[in-house]
């Protein structure tokens, strides 16, 4: 993942490496391999938090500033393939499944983990547009509500 300020990469040896323009590497290890990556925007504007989803079903938030995992949900035991940052519930992030479940996590989310529904596959993208989640499955895109259900809104 490519930054403004450095550049995010996952390696094979489950760790997760950051190389800012000005200063020095560095990483951190997560418990499994990642399987995805999501920068998420501080206040001053810049990525400053990056959410690793693994092949396990994890979804790690993680610290550039201190390279800490600051916060870890478990969605699962299915691969992480897509990761959404959503606005919904505060700090809550949208995540899709190899098994095709979709979930919310997030410190403000009830019981930090909420299974929302399931999809006949994996979800390859995932995207809040108003009220709808746009998802990409393979080369098709659905528009679906919150709760799966298809939307009147055509793709």
């Amino acid at each position: 993942m490519v930054t403004a300020e450095g550049s995010v990469v996952a390696m094979d040896d489950a760790s997760i490496v950051w190389k800012p323009k000005n200063g020095r590497q560095k990483r951190v290890k997560i418990e499994v391999q990642a399987s995805v990556l999501l920068g998420l925007i501080g206040p001053r504007g810049i990525v400053d938090r990056v959410v690793a989803g693994d092949e396990y079903g994890g979804v790690n938030l993680i610290s550039l500033t201190t390279m800490e995992v600051v916060d870890r949900f478990v969605v699962g035991n299915s691969m992480v393939r897509s990761l959404c940052s959503s606005s919904i519930s505060g700090e809550s992030i949208l995540v899709g499944c190899e098994d095709g479940s979709v979930h919310m996590v997030g410190c403000n989310v009830p019981n930090r983990v909420v299974s929302l529904f399931e999809l006949d596959g994996p979800a390859s993208a995932l995207r809040i547009v108003g009220q709808d989640l746009h998802i990409q499955q393979g080369w098709e895109r659905k528009i679906v509500s919150w709760t799966g259900q298809k939307s009147l809104v055509s793709a």
